[in-house]
């Protein structure tokens, strides 16, 4: 089967929304598909690391660059990943160039990852919507470019349920995404020189401020705990503010962003890893990876979180922005060593026998083939 994988942020942007099209195409491809991948492509647009580490390793699929004119690079001088108005501006205005593109280049399914994408495709091709997240509503516009695919897929039941209660889908399926666990691999090794580690975007869903909080009450039995914080955003220097008004800058580094080459042995470095979103979430890609790398997670039981973890059997569940949950978690995982290996080994075995791409890939790979055959 001809895949075309449209998503014009991939070639500069890391998040979940770009890493599940890359590892799709991976995993596509493995298993016969022809894949080819179509993207964005400017000099005022610095490819990020992770693409161009995708791209030197999988030279068997097709990278088609969409060249961006000078007159749409306001677009791209607006900080990324903090809202859809930003993307959507993207989609509106790339869509036109990718519009063009597909209109002289026949795919068996066109694979789109935001519903404003799918102004991009041409009447005459198929086309699946992959739903990452929902926004915080539903307008016109996007109601409208929900029912352009010829079918629709949800990273998690609760992702679907909430697109559900805003607005009429068409039939969805729900395909939860993977990793790769013969590369997050645990290193029994490894120096553990973090008590503490999170890995996201600094955005207020993601509940870093709660972290944050829970460290000074942690404090008062660690006294030397030591957190690394991973990633950028927008609430960086207010984060930076809140951990040295509550005097925790010795406690807390904040490193920024880590190269994909680094992952396995950054995670590798902590003894927990806690991901606190909650609000507006998949199963998150970082929640995956350290549980495929045997750290046990904190994370909220907000979200899709549920579909991946249970508490106590394979992670720590808290109640959503409540730092005191937080703290007596992490608590009791720091005075129990046999508890974080057992949670830690569990996490990794569910990750190999249910959570790997190589079988997870089989449904994206089948509703593809349904889509395509379906007249």
């Amino acid at each position: 089967m001809k895949i075309a994988i449209y998503q014009p942020r991939v070639s500069y942007y890391v998040g979940g929304g770009e890493i599940v099209p890359l590892e799709h195409a991976h995993y596509l491809s493995k298993i016969g598909h022809d894949v080819t991948i179509v993207t964005t492509e400017a000099p005022f647009i610095k490819k990020s690391d992770y693409f161009v580490t995708f791209c030197e390793q999988n030279k068997n699929i097709s990278i088609k660059y969409l060249r961006v004119p000078v007159d749409l690079e306001w677009i791209y001088k607006k900080p990324a990943g903090i809202d859809w108005q930003r993307w959507n501006e993207e989609s509106f205005y790339v869509g036109r160039i990718a519009l063009d593109f597909f209109s002289k280049n026949k795919f068996d399914v066109i694979a789109l990852h935001n519903t404003l994408d799918s102004i991009a495709v041409p009447l005459d091709q198929k086309s699946v919507l992959h739903l990452h997240g929902y926004p915080p509503s539903v307008d016109s516009l996007q109601a409208v470019c929900l029912t352009i695919p010829n079918g629709l897929i949800a990273v998690s039941k609760y992702i679907k349920e909430k697109w559900q209660k805003m607005v009429s889908l068409p039939r969805c399926e729900i395909s939860t995404n993977g990793i790769r666990s013969d590369y997050f691999l645990p290193n029994k090794d490894a120096k553990k020189i973090y008590d503490i580690l999170y890995i996201g975007r600094l955005i207020p869903i993601k509940g870093v401020e709660y972290l944050i909080r829970s460290v000074a009450i942690i404090k008062k039995k660690f006294p030397d705990i030591l957190v690394v914080i991973a990633g950028n955003g927008p609430e960086k220097k207010k984060l930076e503010s809140l951990t040295k008004n509550l005097g925790l800058s010795k406690n807390i580094n904040f490193i920024g962003y880590v190269k994909a080459e680094d992952l396995v042995s950054f995670y590798n470095s902590a003894k927990i890893a806690i991901l606190p979103s909650y609000d507006r979430e998949g199963v998150l890609t970082s929640m995956l990876e350290a549980s495929s790398c045997g750290i046990p997670v904190i994370t909220t039981t907000a979200c899709s979180m549920r579909e991946f973890l249970k508490d106590r059997v394979n992670g720590l569940m808290v109640k959503p922005k409540d730092y005191r949950s937080i703290a007596k978690a992490t608590i009791n995982l720091l005075d129990n060593e046999s508890m974080r290996r057992k949670i830690g080994e569990k996490a990794r075995k569910t990750i190999v026998s249910e959570w790997d791409w190589s079988k997870k890939i089989l449904k994206v790979g089948k509703i593809y083939e349904e889509i395509s055959n379906n007249n």
